[in-house]
């Protein structure tokens, strides 16, 4: 991660330095979006986007004539769920579930994701320029929280969980990695990008070797590459 960072500092650091020689325009500003499955134009879909999925960050752009390079850094919160069965292993130290239960878990988690993009304007006027854009990113999982469902099932009947909230269960250090592409638009200092995010990763294939895994066989976690788009409109400050 480190690495990470210190190449996007030397991007914008070069950048800046050539800028001032006349030889690179450096763009840097704020930028805030959401996440979504689908794409949407519907007012209420963007809505929601912003108010379950909000992504916030800042991004540098380093451009030398129609070709860029486009770091960023974003915040964002992802949610997945999860069937648990419970297996043989003894469950008396979580939530005393019987052996043979069935319980959903929903795993929230605070994520950080640094995309590193190479680009080219395919139209550049004065105030006006489309863009396209592909590059790998790199997601780290900051914090995680495992909530389960108040009720199980066994044997066809329902029953309550005492306690729903655990966080000391699931191992949060966690990368996974994936491929953007998308296209973008710049009117003036405003910036409007799309991109996909093509999960390379399986990010929870190793659930069920963590601790949560002694207890519980989870169904559907080579399901889990996060294939997503990618929705933000940023502000250039530079």
């Amino acid at each position: 991660m480190k690495k990470t960072f210190l190449l996007i500092a030397a991007l914008l650091m070069m950048g800046s330095a050539a800028f001032a020689g006349g030889g690179f325009d450096i763009a840097l500003g704020p930028k805030v979006g959401y996440q979504t499955a689908k794409l949407s134009y519907d007012k209420a879909d963007i809505k929601s986007g912003f108010a379950n999925h909000f992504t916030a960050g800042i991004f540098g752009r380093v451009t030398i004539g129609r070709l860029y390079v486009q770091p960023e850094v974003l915040y964002f919160k992802t949610t997945n769920i999860f069937d648990g069965h419970v297996t043989g292993v003894p469950s008396d130290n979580l939530f005393n579930l019987p052996t043979g239960a069935n319980v959903n878990l929903t795993l929230n988690q605070m994520n950080l994701q640094v995309p590193v993009l190479i680009g080219v304007k395919i139209l550049d006027l004065d105030l006006i320029a489309l863009r396209a854009q592909v590059g790998p990113t790199a997601n780290f999982v900051l914090k995680s929280q495992t909530l389960f469902d108040k009720t199980y099932t066994i044997d066809g009947q329902n029953a309550e969980l005492e306690n729903t909230t655990t966080d000391e269960h699931f191992d949060a250090k966690a990368i996974s990695w994936g491929l953007q592409a998308g296209l973008g638009i710049d009117v003036w200092r405003l910036t409007f990008d799309v991109n996909y995010n093509f999960g390379l990763s399986k990010v929870f294939k190793n659930l069920n070797d963590t601790v949560l895994g002694e207890t519980f066989d989870f169904s559907n976690v080579d399901n889990t590459k996060q294939n997503l788009f990618m929705v933000t409109v940023g502000f250039k400050l530079l």
